[in-house]
């Protein structure tokens, strides 16, 4: 199975050559944009094309024109044809010293990253598992590449059966499911493998070339790329104490870069961000209009990748832009706003109900309860004095008791990145008139204060991501910062000695994550005999029609080691797997999204409650639901022998009957 993974990846990484990289490097040669160096020819190229790529494939699902996405492999096998010689016209530079090393971290890197996502979506000895958080929020995305197949737009909700898709941003799913559409991969191995390996590659490679562009430096982006790859938060230093392991990893509240793939959108965001950051650089040093059309792509489609991103790019562009107009009186990057905005706006309001107050104002919530709940800092002595001292009015030692628990969180999130503090006061000088630096300011502190006022409507923890950006970019200064003291420092052995120093205590929250994923047991499976009703649905039925299950039942004893997938949460896996739209499913994620669910939740509840079948029978019809699907265990009230419905599939854990 794992050769048979290797090879099918190795196909995949080939044809995203095709897809992605080779649309992407025409794009460039129309601009008249040559590149020189393999690793930013790479990355433009394929970063653009995966943008191109996706918006296209956009465009073509509402003209209701899917078979042209084709043309991309025509193209691609075509350009392979033309322009040979062209396509391999390129320079691998990077020196001779750096080449083993960096071989090295990007391997150990990639397969780091990857490990966290690859255990998941396999089939193992009962059924197909899900470690980690993996069974909800992957099947999410599972769910809706499969609903992406179908020739439907607007795009509809899978879960949410009879809405449209609203307030998420898609676009890598849509990516992820044109992939299995067109070439019939596995959504499992797209998903968890894949698209993964792709993602951590680019995101070791943007790091690289953009911090070595801007500190005019490799070992600069040798370093960053290290950062990027492996430095974690300082976790582990109370883990260690508090029950002797290596863990942690988001003790201090910020899931760290280790474990971005298990969320695409983001992973995505952070290249596109990067990239971007690239583009707008390489503008302000060859003042070449043509880095900025890009960037304007780049910058405005992000959005559609991860919200968060977006908002990021744009509110750091603002800035600088009403910057340029106080001090300079100039309204070049003020275009570059519009141009950029006009973008991401033609493909966020489509897709966008009521989504303007999707953030609450909540002060300090994350620092407070990092300090006092039970699975993180359990700090309850530090609240309580906190308390007493706003109770005596002693305000002196509340900003005391509160600038120690800011610190906590912000360097312990940080981990070793805190020496990116030197990189980022070295150079703030720059800030005026240094544009590249002056949006990465931007983005660094809104990255880092929107959080620490705001949270997200729906499941409040979801808005932290946002520093995740600001983790990414102070791993960078932190790169710049660490090659810097490094060139200062005469003897290679205690050079030696300083890096093995920042690499020890970077790399344990990598270690403890990686093991701790495979220590323990997977959290959710879908056994084979679910998976073969599923398959069932999938194969046999209307692919448009609407579908019930049960509701989510906390605590349920199904006398299994790993928990059935609807056992464990309540998830969107019957249209991930099926094709089928459910009626109503996940309703955390339901909830996040703007949809009102109270009264789809009642009549879910009812449905399965009802002893009377022409009741029950109604409520089916009313509601437009042609299929029930529910694990024997939870076989609703009603006597369906008494009803219309008829019994098209059963095995010994799940039935499903239809409306007739």
């Amino acid at each position: 199975m794992i050769i048979q993974q290797i090879f099918l990846g190795l196909i995949f990484l080939v044809l995203s050559l095709l897809i992605f990289t080779i649309p992407g490097w025409l794009v460039l040669k129309k601009l008249k944009i040559s590149l020189t160096s393999f690793f930013e020819i790479y990355t433009l190229s394929t970063v653009l094309g995966l943008g191109v790529f996706t918006l296209t494939a956009y465009i073509l699902a509402a003209l209701n024109l899917r078979f042209l996405m084709w043309g991309f492999v025509v193209v691609g096998l075509l350009s392979v044809v033309f322009y040979r010689k062209n396509l391999i016209n390129f320079d691998f530079d990077i020196s001779k010293k750096l080449l083993v090393p960096f071989i090295l971290v990007l391997v150990v890197g990639v397969l780091g990253q990857v490990a966290v996502n690859a255990g998941s979506g396999f089939s193992y000895s009962d059924g197909v598992y899900f470690y980690s958080s993996h069974g909800h929020d992957g099947v999410w995305h599972l769910s809706l590449m499969e609903e992406f197949h179908k020739n439907s737009f607007p795009f509809q909700n899978p879960e949410y059966g009879g809405h449209k898709l609203q307030n998420y941003h898609f676009f890598v799913d849509l990516l992820m499911s044109e992939i299995t559409r067109l070439f019939h991969f596995s959504n499992l191995d797209v998903y968890f493998r894949f698209v993964p390996t792709l993602f951590s590659i680019l995101l070791g490679f943007s790091g690289f070339i953009f911090v070595r562009a801007w500190a005019k430096s490799e070992w600069a982006g040798f370093w960053s790329m290290i950062f990027i790859y492996f430095a974690g938060s300082f976790g582990y230093l109370l883990t260690i104490i508090r029950d002797h392991t290596l863990g942690g990893e988001a003790l201090f509240w910020v899931t760290q870069t280790q474990s971005i793939l298990g969320n695409p959108p983001h992973a995505a965001a952070f290249i596109i961000l990067t990239t971007f950051m690239f583009c707008l650089l390489k503008y302000l040093q060859m003042r070449k209009l043509n880095y900025l059309l890009i960037g304007a792509f780049l910058g405005g489609i992000v959005i559609e990748f991860k919200v968060y991103g977006g908002v990021l790019v744009l509110g750091g562009v603002l800035i600088i832009s009403i910057w340029e107009i106080i001090f300079k009186r100039s309204f070049k990057i003020l275009i570059f706003l519009l141009i950029t905005s006009a973008i991401a706006l033609s493909i966020y309001l489509p897709n966008s109900e009521n989504s303007q107050d999707f953030l609450i104002w909540e002060p300090w919530w994350y620092i407070r309860t990092m300090v006092v709940a039970p699975d993180r800092l359990n700090w309850l002595d530090l609240e309580l004095r906190r308390q007493t001292y706003i109770s005596e009015g002693n305000i002196k030692r509340v900003i005391q008791l509160e600038v120690t628990a800011f610190l906590i969180f912000l360097i312990g999130n940080l981990g070793m990145r805190f020496v990116g503090v030197l990189a980022f006061v070295k150079n703030i000088k720059k800030i005026p008139t240094n544009y590249s630096y002056f949006l990465l300011t931007c983005t660094t502190l809104i990255s880092f204060i929107l959080p620490l006022l705001f949270l997200q409507k729906g499941v409040a923890g979801n808005s932290i991501q946002f520093i995740q950006y600001f983790l990414l970019i102070m791993g960078i200064l932190a790169g710049i910062a660490v090659s810097q003291i490094i060139k200062k420092i005469k003897s290679n052995v205690l050079k030696i000695l300083f890096s093995l120093t920042i690499i020890v205590f970077m790399i344990p929250t990598q270690i403890g994550l990686i093991y701790d994923f495979y220590h323990k047991m997977p959290l959710a499976k879908i056994s084979y005999p679910e998976l073969q009703a599923l398959d069932f649905l999938k194969s046999k039925t209307q692919k448009a029609n609407t579908l019930i299950s049960p509701p989510y039942q906390k605590n349920i004893n199904t006398k299994s080691d790993i928990p059935y997938i609807w056992a464990w949460s309540d998830t969107s896996y019957i249209p991930a797997f099926s094709l089928t739209r459910s009626y109503i499913s996940d309703q955390e994620q339901a909830t996040i999204m703007g949809y009102e669910i109270r009264e789809k939740l009642k009549t879910q509840e009812q449905i399965f409650k009802e002893g009377d079948p022409l009741i029950f029978t109604k409520l089916l019809k009313d509601n437009q639901i042609n299929y029930l699907y529910f694990p024997k265990i939870l076989h609703p009230g009603v006597k369906l022998e008494t009803t219309p419905l008829i019994k098209i599939f059963e095995n010994n854990e799940i039935e499903i009957w239809q409306l007739n």
